[in-house]
């Protein structure tokens, strides 16, 4: 019975447009530490009695996707959206979450509990899904598209079989996104084995500037902006990976040029 939930829910999530599916013991979550200022939390958090961690992944294939819309108040940094009197808007957070609780409503129905959320270790968790793997810049890298995929997650009591763990590594010796990152906020050599939060230095990285009440000098120079607070994230590291590069910019040619009904 439960491989037949488990096949029932991939179907429903590929219907939301979920390309990626992937079920991991939300205990061996629990385990994987997380990085700092991340407001990550173990899928214990969020739903005390889980037994599985359902990770989705949706392709992202259009820039504006990852836009970014922030207002602040008058002074200091924002970690995210837990500051009274702020706000942050992520597109990719609210497209993937929102289409995670119509499969987590179908999960309700079948009379288990459903909690859908950002915060839990979410790379880990696809990583430890079988989806991917851990690349230099600390992105999922999926073999197919490589990182240009977003995920979300679904905690539930559900037992489900569980898949095995992503072994391969996909990056090699590439250095890539080290060598592109313009602030050489990515420290050179594997993810693996590297205290969280050391091999990508927050303060230097572009993305967490969009948070900052006050962006540095680089978050001016090359992030997109659209207006004062409303920006795509920097996807230069995401951008130069070669894995699933051809496959991405296929489908971004067909989808470009396949006429709207």
């Amino acid at each position: 019975m439960s491989e037949e939930l488990k096949e029932k829910w991939r179907a429903e999530a590929g219907g939301q447009g979920f390309e990626f599916f992937g079920v991991v013991d939300a205990a061996e979550l629990a385990k994987v530490p997380f990085p700092p200022h991340r407001l990550l939390d173990t899928p214990y958090g969020f739903l005390p009695d889980a037994k599985s961690v359902i990770v989705l992944g949706m392709h992202i294939w259009e820039p504006m996707f990852n836009a970014v819309i922030t207002s602040v108040i008058p002074d200091g940094a924002i970690p995210f959206d837990d500051v009274p009197g702020s706000q942050y808007y992520n597109f990719y957070y609210e497209l993937t979450e929102v289409r995670a609780h119509r499969v987590a409503r179908v999960i309700r129905e079948d009379g288990y509990k459903a909690v859908v959320d950002h915060f839990v270790h979410e790379k880990a968790a696809a990583t430890l899904a079988g989806l991917g793997w851990i690349g230099k810049q600390t992105l999922c890298i999926t073999p197919r598209l490589g990182p240009r995929v977003r995920w979300c997650t679904v905690m539930t009591d559900a037992v489900l079989p569980y898949d095995e763990p992503f072994k391969e590594d996909l990056c090699g010796d590439c250095e890539m996104c080290v060598q592109a990152c313009p602030t050489k906020a990515i420290i050179p050599g594997p993810s693996q084995g590297v205290e969280p939060g050391k091999k990508v230095d927050f303060w230097k990285c572009i993305v967490p500037q969009e948070v900052l009440a006050e962006p540095n000098e680089d978050w001016h120079k090359y992030a997109k902006k659209y207006s004062v607070r409303c920006c795509t994230e920097c996807l230069i590291c995401h951008d130069v990976c070669p894995i699933g590069k051809e496959e991405h910019e296929r489908r971004v040619k067909e989808y470009s040029t396949k006429p709207m009904a």
